[in-house]
């Protein structure tokens, strides 16, 4: 047998006790995991081995009924599962990217509370878990450096104090100061990013956690509009980038692995997809034969959707409209030429 079969059916073993806490009698436990009672019982000496006080009573019949101690993980007004501790415990490396920050500090804090309770071997034995889910982060930024940043912020969200800035420009290539209003942070494909009133640009604005080179609060108030919404803010951008005024409907086509990959996940709230050979959407089968898609999407910003859509070279095209269909065409004439033979 796998050791990951064995380490998710003695998890799902563990989740059966925890929720009846009245017992489970051993053939009721084997036919709920589909094996045999020896096989449980085997799983019942493993888990007692690393530390989980497993326990039973018996009925006058002299049948056992098995079950977790009911104070087993309790502190205070905390109850927590213990597959619920230990998905906490494997959710640090979801958020290796925000490591240091003050998001990650109180992940910690609850984690370092949980490993109090555990025993030290039942969390090093589920740990193993990690060599079956694999967490890859592609050129994340380490956060870390810029925590006292973040704390800064966060508190001025908080309070809506107005605090001075200093930020590097990536497109002027300079750095300013500006005094900003921050709404809210926004983490969106690895980064930490600011929203807020920028009172150099006399709008909204937003800033890269990164770019910012100091901050610091002032004892200026700011208010935020009652009817601000964080989410949808950003409800017609393709990433971060947001740009005011009335989305445009954006249709393209495509071809090959690259109707497969876009057909198979929702990349945007507004998008429409169907198959051009019969009226499939996205979440229906694709027709036999099928091969080409369209899709449709209400965007208020093309910047960052023509560097998805190029990514898929020459089986996506954009269909209307028409001045984003002349825009690519220039941008990818302008990539050939950099290829062409000397």
């Amino acid at each position: 047998m796998a050791r990951g079969e064995l380490i998710l059916r003695q998890w799902n073993l563990l989740r059966l006790l925890q929720t009846r806490g009245e017992g489970v009698p051993l053939r009721e436990i084997a036919d709920a995991l589909n094996v045999s009672e020896r096989t449980v019982q085997r799983d019942f000496e493993a888990l007692q081995e690393i530390g989980f006080p497993l326990e039973f009573e018996e009925d006058d019949c002299g049948r056992r009924f098995w079950r977790m101690p009911a104070g087993f993980f309790r502190s205070g007004p905390l109850v927590l599962g213990i597959t619920e501790a230990i998905s906490l415990h494997l959710a640090e490396r979801m958020l290796e990217p925000l490591a240091g920050t003050l998001f990650v500090d109180g992940l910690n804090r609850v984690l370092d509370k949980i490993r109090t309770l555990m025993p030290t071997a039942a969390l090093n034995y589920f740990a193993r878990l990690e060599s079956m889910v694999f967490v890859r982060h592609l050129g994340a930024t380490d956060h870390a450096a810029h925590a006292d940043t973040i704390r800064v912020i966060t508190e001025a969200i908080r309070q809506e104090l107005t605090i001075l800035v200093g930020y590097k420009s990536f497109w002027r290539g300079a750095e300013y100061e500006t005094l900003f209003d921050p709404y809210g942070l926004v983490y969106f494909d690895g980064e930490m990013f600011v929203l807020g009133n920028s009172h150099r640009a006399s709008g909204l604005r937003i800033l890269k956690i990164a770019r910012v080179s100091s901050a610091k609060a002032t004892h200026r108030r700011f208010e935020r509009p009652a009817d601000f919404d964080l989410g949808e803010h950003f409800r017609a951008s393709f990433g971060i980038v947001h740009v005011a005024g009335e989305p445009v409907s954006v249709v393209a086509r495509f071809t090959g692995s690259a109707a497969a990959l876009v057909g198979e996940r929702a990349w945007h709230e507004s998008q429409q997809v169907a198959w051009l050979e019969a009226d499939a959407t996205l979440f229906e089968d694709a027709p036999e034969g099928a091969e080409e898609i369209v899709a449709s999407f209400r965007l208020s910003s093309t910047i960052e959707f023509k560097r998805w859509i190029k990514g898929f070279g020459a089986e996506a095209e954009v269909l209307q409209p028409g001045w984003l269909r002349d825009e690519l065409r220039a941008e990818l004439q302008s990539a050939a030429a950099r290829y062409a033979t000397p």
